[in-house]
């Protein structure tokens, strides 16, 4: 695979459509990251509604999920936290730790670095700094399956 850089992961290229249920999913590592239905429909509202900031370039067309000021540059990653701190979220870094964190306390490591394209160093690390060891995985998924009365 090769590496993308952020401009590239900005952009409509990422952006896939399930044949059979039409919901978005993403492709930033080697498989498909299919959304949620509702993220999904955000995502599809923000494909339709994202435009470039300067008002004299409005109507031209961007291939940046979160276009910049012109069409052919995307969002600065400034201007992206100060949004997102707007809505919320203090950092990007704690909010991407926290998702890693929920992530690899529900899915093994090694899944999770093959599903999401990351180094398994990085998602070992993640797992051992998450307070887990490779039985306790095992150990978890075995009590949910016996509390379990159905399918997720």
């Amino acid at each position: 695979m090769q590496h993308r850089t952020v401009r590239d992961v900005m952009t409509l290229d990422v952006v896939f459509a399930h044949r059979e249920t039409g919901v978005l999913g993403l492709q930033l590592g080697r498989e498909p990251l299919w959304l949620r239905p509702r993220l999904s429909a955000l995502l599809q509202q923000l494909i339709h509604e994202r435009r470039p900031l300067a008002a004299a370039l409005k109507d031209q067309e961007t291939p940046y999920l979160f276009p910049g000021l012109r069409p052919s540059s995307p969002l600065s990653s400034n201007t992206l936290q100060r949004r997102l701190q707007r809505l919320g979220i203090p950092s990007a870094n704690q909010a991407r730790n926290g998702a890693w964190l929920a992530l690899v306390g529900a899915v093994h490591w090694k899944m999770l670095a093959d599903l999401l394209g990351a180094a398994d160093g990085t998602a070992h690390h993640r797992h051992k700094w998450n307070g887990g060891d490779r039985a306790s995985h095992v150990a978890s998924r075995l009590r949910v399956t016996k509390s379990s009365t159905g399918p997720e």
